[in-house]
């Protein structure tokens, strides 16, 4: 009788943990990109975040059609041919909640 109860403890215990980790795990994808502005005029991107959010200038941040001018906390600048394909970006509110890559793009 004691272990059954010692194994419904341990079971709903991780069950509950399991739950947490699933449930609080950043994603990429489902509504992240709502967090990012692009703008592109004639090949040239610039991405910026939505307040509390900024750009993660050490991530490495990436564009299919093009290449990366400049990152920093307020901004990612990138130079191509044309306003097409998609940036991998990354961003963070304070230093310890970050989300990337968040695939965006460039229209």
């Amino acid at each position: 009788m004691r272990l059954q109860k010692i194994l419904a403890s341990v079971t709903a215990v991780a069950a509950v943990a399991l739950a947490t980790v699933t449930l609080s795990t950043p994603s990429s994808a489902g509504g992240d990109e709502a967090l990012l502005n692009v703008a592109c005029a004639k090949g040239d991107v610039t991405v910026t975040a939505v307040a509390p959010w900024h750009t993660n200038p050490a991530a490495p941040w990436k564009w299919t059609d093009g290449s990366k001018v400049s990152v920093d906390e307020h901004g990612a600048k990138f130079h191509g041919a044309a306003c097409t394909g998609t940036v991998s970006a990354f961003i963070c509110q304070g230093t310890e909640k970050c989300k990337g890559p968040i695939k965006v793009a460039v229209k």
